[in-house]
């Protein structure tokens, strides 16, 4: 990493900046970080386009020294209230299904005034396991079918997968093809891991959204960027910090701050690799 004095604003950079102007003050800190593919900093997305992941918003909460706070509890879109990660079982196979998390994000805007950012999303592994097997049959054919379960016969059944998602309508995967054991291992990976995925996109998707950071998505040059990252001060202590987590998940506002709510359903995130989990520096892991 990269300081930049502040006594010297002509070297400040407003590339990445969401408003294109930068407003610091003496008290703030402001660095220019330097993102890599190699150290799992960058996502390559499918247009070429590069985007942060995980692992590059730790590196950037280096600088901007945001916290994020995780409620004990999640008002599910169905009205539960649930605890917070959770986890619903498949009644059939008794192993995890679907994961829910939601991370509440406080920082401060260049102007001084609170930003709460708060995502909560889910991830359901069955929905994404049928769509990963889909997009390795329309590679392959030879891969497996869209087909009814009725339909396989016994020896289909004996040397494949079968995942229903619309009444017996269902996707069939064949044991005997790479991609189709790589979709399986896949699934495997996220019925254990997946309340830490979860959390890490949640936690993601909220600290994203704070001005702090930069933008998602960047212009990369053989896998590097330099990002400009500021770290706006705050006298948050932690009991001030539940304080206004409480208040948001109560009235979903917050006095004196502006609030910004996301919900996602993560089936078609980017799952970053299980060793971001690993390490506290920078961000949490899970």
């Amino acid at each position: 990493m990269q300081e930049i004095s502040i006594n010297y604003p002509e070297q400040w950079k407003t590339v990445n900046s969401r408003a294109g102007n930068l407003f610091t003050s003496a008290e703030n800190t402001v660095g220019v970080v330097r993102l890599t593919n190699a150290d799992g900093h960058l996502i390559q997305f499918d247009d070429g386009e590069w985007g942060i992941s995980a692992e590059g918003y730790r590196a950037c909460n280096l600088v901007a020294g945001i916290s994020t706070i995780t409620p004990d509890t999640i008002h599910l879109a169905d009205g539960r209230e649930v605890s917070n990660p959770y986890i619903e079982f498949d009644p059939e196979t008794g192993t995890a299904d679907k994961f829910w998390s939601q991370k509440i994000t406080v920082g401060m805007s260049p102007s001084g005034k609170p930003i709460v950012s708060s995502a909560t999303v889910l991830f359901d592994i069955r929905v994404r396991f049928v769509k990963e097997l889909m997009q390795k049959i329309e590679e392959n054919r030879d891969a497996g079918k869209l087909c009814m379960e009725g339909t396989l016969t016994d020896e289909e059944l004996r040397s494949g997968i079968f995942m229903a998602f619309q009444g017996e309508l269902g996707v069939y995967g064949r044991h005997d093809n790479i991609d189709v054991i790589r979709v399986i291992q896949n699934l495997i990976n996220n019925k254990e891991h997946g309340d830490k995925i979860v959390q890490t996109l949640a936690w993601k998707a909220s600290i994203k959204q704070q001005p702090s950071m930069p933008l998602a998505k960047l212009k990369a040059y053989n896998g590097v960027v330099d990002v400009l990252v500021i770290g706006y001060k705050d006298t948050f202590d932690e009991t001030k910090l539940n304080e206004i987590a409480a208040e948001f998940q109560q009235t979903s506002s917050v006095a004196g701050a502006e609030v910004i709510e996301e919900t996602i359903n993560a089936s078609e995130e980017s799952i970053e690799i299980e060793e971001s989990f690993l390490s506290t520096k920078g961000g949490p892991r899970f």
